[in-house]
């Protein structure tokens, strides 16, 4: 290697410093490409929020001997956990088995089978959470799925009627009934007619006398989307067939990190919004990441992630098949918050993580499934069962992603105003800001490995004070981000001025995020 004079170096240290700190001499188009601009152009309204799968705990009497749910610490840590996210929208889905079973009268559900799904459904009504309730299939006539079960309907809509008429669960706002019906996985095998025929025949079954759920709505279709747009006419013939009785639509999207870091994820969910009728909203049903969906440019990585996400499954006897042992990893926080941020500013009304709790769900995996296993859907913030099922008591603790995630829930609440934040043309930089009742946020991501100077403005807002929380992605896996005695995030800077106006100069490191809030 050829050696350099200490002048040399010196010099070079000299530029570099004032390229970083000293705009003199730097073409105007340079310094424009900074510029992170709040405009007064507004996305969407009415937000519904963001939030996630949380359900289940089917199996937990079945692992436990005389035990019909979580016990009460867990369950308290649960709710103190949700507390500080504050989710003002959750998906919550249940099957018959798992429930009602034959059973069409309230009095007959037996404890073990609905006392999850109470404490849940109590929690979200005592702090008004929107729940999407739902079931994961329709049950047939023998072999044609065609042909549904009527009496299945029946003892399906009672059950719902149970849930929001004798227990109080106004929370409950609309019922999606058939989960991802476009895969060959689910009880409709891609058939779109059978799916529309279950969801004519859930609206006439509601709409009787003895029930009072004549107004109660739909939302859908739920189909399983990944990295493209291939599927919209889902959306269109649903839209056709069904508007007047669906609330908002939805999808499920498990994109590739390439897909989403290159941009290419907003595309995909434009092509989805652009089909939803005009006064109606669409949101994410599902949202988390599955690494090898696609073989798009820059997918290598993605590929490096699979494997290294199949040998982790491989290394824990507590991971089932469908799991993303990426949970673990400080990056995960920031592909979420990236794909977060890019539904938003698609329009989108709110987006639910998969999932909450990997002790929710088993994953029963082969061709002789075991539905009482032990190996687990590893998707979530934590497992609350991590000392009780596997041994592990700090597999309880709270995973990095929860910190970006929390954050997108906590400020952005239900009924907030998005608003459109003009981009520099840097490769991985995200934004988006909403306001509710006064009061603003912005959220910033940078999913590129590489640092930029960056300059936060608006022509509208002016000064504010508000609270900055940072989050940084180390390439360990462990991430930069004050947490407070409950490992929550907590602010880097409280009450500091933000000066909108003349612009807020920042460094916005490679893998990183950041939010400024001036909300409670």
């Amino acid at each position: 290697m050829k050696k350099m004079s200490f002048l040399t170096i010196l010099a070079a240290s000299v530029l570099a410093f004032s390229a970083c700190n000293d705009d003199e001499g730097t073409p105007d188009s340079i310094i424009k490409n900074r510029d992170l601009t709040i405009t007064n152009k507004v996305v969407s309204t009415e937000f519904v929020g963001n939030g996630a799968q949380w359900g289940g705990y089917d199996v937990v009497p079945t692992w436990f001997d005389g035990q019909t749910t979580l016990s009460e610490a867990d369950w308290q840590k649960l709710f103190h956990r949700i507390d500080y996210m504050r989710p003002p929208f959750i998906r919550v889905c249940v099957s018959s088995g798992w429930a009602y079973e034959q059973n069409d009268n309230p009095a007959d559900y037996k404890d073990e089978k609905v006392t999850s799904l109470y404490k849940m459904l109590d929690y979200a009504q005592e702090k008004n959470i929107e729940i999407v309730y739902g079931e994961w299939g329709h049950e047939y006539v023998g072999d044609d799925i065609a042909s549904i079960d009527m009496d299945w309907m029946q003892r399906s809509v009672i059950f719902l009627n149970h849930l929001v008429n004798d227990k109080g669960y106004s929370c409950i706002k609309s019922v999606n009934i058939v989960n991802e019906p476009n895969g060959n996985w689910s009880s409709t095998n891609g058939n779109y007619e059978v799916w529309k025929a279950v969801q004519e025949a859930y609206l006439v079954e509601m709409a009787k006398p003895e029930y009072n759920l004549a107004d109660m709505k739909l939302s859908g279709p739920d189909i399983a989307a990944f990295n493209d747009a291939t599927l919209k006419d889902w959306i269109t013939d649903a839209a056709a067939d069904l508007n007047d009785d669906i609330v908002m639509y939805d999808i499920h999207v498990y994109p590739s990190q390439s897909n989403v870091r290159n941009g290419g994820f907003t595309d995909m969910l434009l092509g989805y919004k652009a089909e939803v009728p005009e006064g109606k909203r669409i949101f994410l049903g599902e949202i988390g990441f599955k690494y090898d969906a696609t073989k798009e440019d820059g997918a290598v990585v993605d590929d490096v992630l699979n494997n290294e996400n199949i040998d982790a499954i491989a290394a824990d006897p507590y991971a089932g098949d469908d799991s993303n042992m990426m949970i673990y990893k400080a990056f995960y926080g920031i592909d979420m918050a990236d794909a977060i941020i890019q539904s938003m500013r698609a329009g989108f009304s709110g987006a639910l993580i998969w999932g909450m709790d990997d002790a929710m769900y088993n994953s029963p995996d082969g061709d002789n499934p075991d539905w009482n296993t032990k190996k687990l859907k590893r998707w979530g913030f934590w497992n609350i069962l991590g000392e009780e099922l596997c041994g592990t008591p700090e597999d309880e603790e709270i995973r990095p992603y929860f910190y970006t995630s929390s954050l997108l829930c906590r400020y952005f609440p239900a009924g907030s105003t998005i608003y459109d934040i003009e981009l520099p043309n840097k490769k991985g930089v995200r934004a988006i800001m909403g306001e509710k009742d006064g009061k603003y946020t912005v959220a910033i991501v940078n999913s590129h490995y590489v640092t930029y100077p960056i300059n936060l403005k608006s022509d509208f807002l002016s000064s504010l004070t508000m609270d900055k929380y940072t989050y940084k992605s180390n390439a360990d896996g462990t991430f930069v981000g004050v947490v407070d005695e409950n490992g929550f995030a907590a602010p880097a800077e409280k009450a500091m001025s933000v000066d909108f106006k003349s612009g807020v100069q920042m460094t916005l490191e490679g893998e990183s995020f950041i939010l400024y809030t001036n909300m409670e």
